[in-house]
């Protein structure tokens, strides 16, 4: 089993280094380009609500990004140190097609094979996605 562990400031450059790690991990993978992109795709979109809902982009705090990978699934956790997210996520309305925002759980759930919500010990917000590559 691979294990990769990112931590990340939450300021807007983040979202960049991000993005280019999981690449380069998922590069390693060798996965089909269809999965490859739904992968980066469902795991952006957890990483952008952690920087701007969960930790409201503040510097001070972090988000932590941790990937398992087997021979049968990747498993890619997305955790924020704000304060009620799933209070957030149980009272969130569905966007509609004018919506600006709000599709970021939608998309999330349309990619990965599950998606999981949780508080941590701290009460920020672990979002975990696995996803079948075997």
């Amino acid at each position: 089993m691979a294990d990769y562990k990112f931590a990340y400031r939450s300021e807007l450059a983040s979202e960049e280094r991000m993005f280019d790690d999981l690449h380069a991990v998922l590069k390693q993978t060798k996965l089909d380009h269809g999965l490859h992109q739904k992968i980066l795709l469902a795991i952006s979109e957890a990483f952008s609500n952690a920087l701007t809902h969960g930790n409201h982009l503040d510097p001070g705090k972090t988000i932590y990004l941790h990937v398992r990978i087997n021979d049968s699934e990747l498993v890619a956790d997305i955790i924020d140190e704000g304060q009620g997210g799933l209070d957030r996520i149980a009272v969130r309305r569905a966007p509609t097609s004018l919506s600006e925002g709000g599709r970021g759980v939608d998309l999330m759930g349309h990619c990965a094979a599950t998606v999981d919500f949780a508080h941590t010990d701290t009460g920020g917000l672990r979002v975990t996605l696995r996803f079948a590559i075997g």
